[in-house]
């Protein structure tokens, strides 16, 4: 009861504050009409966790184009456009563009000799926010920017695949690739080079490259393709959207919306229970927060289902493994086999995520197609048990398994706290396996272990961290983390296998997508046979959508803004 109190406080006098702190510029203009004019507009206040210096932070995080800036992506996304989006689903939609370059629709070309072309045909009547035409011009100054080493950007490795672009006609344009690559038809998107205006930045990018990025056009001088262009941008408080009366989709139903930088969860969790904030923009919020708002108000929407923050995982040492029994597979079958996954997500991950059978989210439109050659292992601890009889082990009178020599099996599994669920998850693991009958140690890196790459390579038996995953870098006998790359791979099992490394060279290469997704669920039914990782559960995720009385949003992402609408 004290701390509902408390929150009611700290709500009420947020809202206080905000009303107080509302910037002038967002008011209408005073004068004869200004108080009906002010009437009609149609208006939402935003909230993000976090106070951006500039949009430039989308090309400078270390963490790619999705960035470590909580919502700013989304806020980026409101006021540009890229050739493509993905929707509530996940599915890719063209955007700029007429359509989205595939082998089906002859628009991705692969060329006898290995190379590839790529034509990106322009929607007619594309205009940036300042008027002048949208162009391919704009695209072949956008990919001289995204692939110059001076200027300080994160450099996508793929566009050094790149071999030129050429533009046939003012609608058109052909990028030429030097070798396959099956990610091609992301380009000019949020995830690899959006467009940048040429008449805007060309000058500047000649005239001093150091000082590109600290150029007023990334914060108050944006100019976009999206559909709200950038009003006002006051440093470390707000910036302020106005509609985009020329936007390719249609003029946003919204008028104006205004973005609050918030850096304490505490403020914009306030501010959304007392209706100060309207729409909270990109993630921010615990899921804890997220949930006890939507028990605390029917005024807010919030979204519980179909969010899925990735696997969550168990990875086995392929290396040197300690005990050598590790690397056996039936070993590793039967530890999988006692994990009551079910019961993992229901407690630790409140239901909203489902057992985990393979890496691949089941939100993700290539599920579907892989799905049939998923191996799965079911909860059996019994079975567990008699795997491990069976390879030679003796259940003592204390309940741990023993080897003929009498020697306890005692198995260490690392983890680390920079994920709310590793800790929880680890400790669910350790009783499950001990119950099983394996005399358990676990190893929860301090801070200063953390960043030890070494250490956590190394790790004797089993690791349990979530990360992100992409088919090479995370599978491939190539990015296993070893002495001589410094241990910066991202294979954390260090599982090398001829016959997957081939499987994933074909994948790279493999351009049209039935076969492509033929040759994904080969190596998914490699790794879920083999037991390469041990697959929990899918994180779950709740979103605050915002307030009731905004209409069309239907989900956490942005990409149809352009709808919202409130009465």
């Amino acid at each position: 009861m004290k701390h509902a109190e408390n929150i009611l406080f700290l709500s009420l006098a947020l809202t206080l504050t905000l009303s107080a702190c509302a910037s002038p510029r967002s008011q209408a203009p005073s004068g004869g009409g200004a108080q009906s004019t002010n009437a009609e507009r149609k208006r939402i206040v935003g909230g993000m966790f976090s106070a951006p210096t500039g949009f430039q932070q989308q090309l400078t995080n270390p963490n790619g184009i999705s960035g470590s800036v909580p919502g700013l992506q989304e806020l980026w996304q409101m006021v540009d456009a890229g050739a493509s989006y993905a929707d509530e689903d996940n599915v890719v939609r063209p955007w700029l563009v007429g359509a989205i370059p595939s082998t089906e629709n002859g628009l991705w070309k692969v060329l006898p000799d290995g190379r590839m072309e790529t034509t990106w045909r322009l929607k007619p009547g594309i205009a940036w926010h300042d008027g002048t035409p949208f162009t391919p011009d704009d695209l072949r100054f956008t990919l001289d920017v995204a692939r110059d080493k001076d200027i300080g950007i994160i450099i996508p490795s793929a566009l050094d695949l790149i071999e030129g672009i050429e533009a046939p006609d003012q609608h058109t344009a052909i990028v030429r690739w030097k070798s396959p690559f099956i990610d091609a038809d992301t380009l000019f998107s949020s995830d690899f080079a959006m467009p940048l205006p040429k008449h805007l930045l060309e000058q500047p990018f000649n005239d001093d490259k150091t000082a590109f990025l600290g150029n007023p056009y990334w914060r108050e001088g944006y100019v976009g393709l999206g559909p709200f262009k950038v009003r006002d941008w006051s440093p470390s408080t707000s910036v302020t959207l106005a509609a985009n009366d020329n936007y390719i989709l249609g003029r946003p139903k919204l008028d104006e919306i205004e973005v609050r930088f918030l850096t304490e969860r505490s403020a914009l969790m306030a501010g959304l229970l007392a209706g100060a904030i309207e729409k909270q923009i990109g993630r921010g919020l615990y899921l804890e927060q997220v949930l006890q708002i939507r028990a605390s108000s029917k005024d807010i929407l919030v979204q519980t289902g179909g969010l899925l923050g990735g696997v969550l995982p168990v990875y086995s040492q392929f290396v040197n493994p300690d005990p050598p029994i590790v690397a056996n597979l039936q070993f590793r079958r039967a530890l999988l086999t006692a994990i009551n996954r079910q019961e993992m997500t229901e407690v630790l991950n409140s239901s909203l995520g489902p057992v985990a059978h393979t890496w691949l989210q089941p939100d993700r439109p290539e599920f579907k197609a892989i799905e049939p050659k998923i191996v799965r292992y079911e909860y059996d601890p019994r079975a567990a048990a008699q795997m491990i009889e069976g390879l030679g082990y003796t259940m003592a009178a204390d309940g741990v398994f023993r080897t003929p020599q009498g020697e306890k099996l005692t198995i260490q599994i690392q983890t680390n706290e920079q994920n709310a669920l590793h800790v929880p998850s680890t400790l669910s693991v350790v009783g499950d396996w001990q119950r099983l009958g394996l005399d358990m140690q676990s190893d929860i890196l301090p801070e200063q272990r953390v960043t030890d790459r070494e250490y956590r390579a190394i790790y004797p038996a089993f690791s349990l961290v979530s990360a992100g995953i992409s088919v090479k870098p995370s599978f491939h006998s190539s990015g296993i983390p070893l002495p001589e790359n410094r241990f910066t791979g991202s294979n954390r099992s260090r599982y090398a296998s001829p016959e997957l490394d081939a499987l994933i060279d074909r994948y790279l290469i493999t351009i049209p997508m039935a076969e492509r997704l033929s040759v994904l669920g080969d190596i998914i039914h490699h790794q879920t046979d083999q037991v390469t990782m041990m697959p929990l559960f899918y994180q779950g995720q709740a979103a605050v959508l915002g307030s009731a009385r905004i209409k069309g949003m239907t989900s956490a992402k942005v990409w149809n803004a352009h709808l919202w609408s409130v009465d």
